[in-house]
């Protein structure tokens, strides 16, 4: 499957039943633009990747493996392994999104996490960033 963002080849990735909506078969992943893709059981059911800004595109991640006082992005292609991580490279089987977004101009942000999200942002077109209103 080729990612309709970055033109890369993408991952394909499990679908948990608990987890997804009843109609998706299969999920594919960019580990370049973090784009996804997910298809259906009926031809033609094909949900693709939106334009997210960096400041809303991440959650924050959360264990108690990771030191208080910083905020870490939760690095989604963490997400189908046996590990989390954060977008710094912080991996262990605790980490986990949390409920709450990640903010990168916030003081707490991991500065490591804001360059990995800046790049990964700039790996995508800029005639796909615009946001539908």
């Amino acid at each position: 499957m080729t990612c309709d963002v970055c033109g890369r080849a993408m991952a394909r990735r499990p679908v948990p039943r608990e987890e997804a909506d009843p109609w998706v078969r299969e999920r594919w992943f960019c580990s370049w633009c973090y784009a996804w893709k997910e298809l259906g059981d009926a031809p033609g059911d094909i949900s693709r990747p939106r334009y997210e800004p960096v400041y809303g595109r991440w959650e924050r991640a959360e264990s108690p493996v990771l030191f208080g006082g910083v905020a870490h992005a939760y690095d989604t292609a963490h997400a189908y392994t046996d590990s989390g991580g954060t977008l710094c490279g912080i991996t262990h089987t605790s980490i986990g999104p949390s409920p709450y977004w990640w903010v990168p101009h916030w003081d707490d942000a991991c500065g490591a996490c804001k360059k990995t999200a800046a790049t990964i942002d700039a790996r995508w077109p800029p005639h796909m960033r615009v946001r539908p209103s």
